[in-house]
């Protein structure tokens, strides 16, 4: 890799980071409004438990968003062992060359996964408060 491209990497790589981070951050500070602001009642169908219903989706977000940063970690973790074994010269063959990278691919394949799973969870949580709040707004 060039100087350049290797740059692009790093400022790639701290811009990801910072993102997931902010939603991470983002996840915890919805959680704790609507932790503070739900009304509790009985469960049922009614909107204490709409919102116990948004409250626990956006929980799992949160906690997806904790795995997407651990899985990055190991990712890199994964990446650098990798590209060490090849500097070392421990990697000529060329089968254990792809099985080594198959290896790589299935870590980084989670980071994907927590990605995913993180966005889908608050999505819902955001469709879940938006129809609390309007089921609240027309009372049967």
């Amino acid at each position: 890799m060039t100087e350049r491209s290797v740059q692009l990497h790093q400022s790639a790589s701290t811009e990801t980071a910072n993102f997931d981070r902010f939603v991470l951050g983002a996840s915890m500070a919805a959680c704790a409004y609507l932790a503070q602001t739900m009304p509790f009642g009985t469960i049922g169908l009614n909107v204490s438990t709409m919102y116990l219903a948004t409250l626990f989706m956006m929980a799992l977000s949160a906690i997806f968003g904790f795995l997407r940063i651990e899985a990055t970690i190991s990712t890199m973790n994964t990446n650098s062992k990798y590209l060490h074994m090849i500097e070392m010269g421990q990697l000529k063959d060329a089968t254990m060359r792809r099985l080594a990278h198959e290896a790589v691919e299935k870590v980084a394949a989670r980071t994907k996964t927590m990605y995913r799973l993180r966005n889908l969870t608050m999505l819902i949580s955001f469709f879940c408060y938006i129809a609390t709040k309007v089921y609240a707004a027309y009372p049967a």
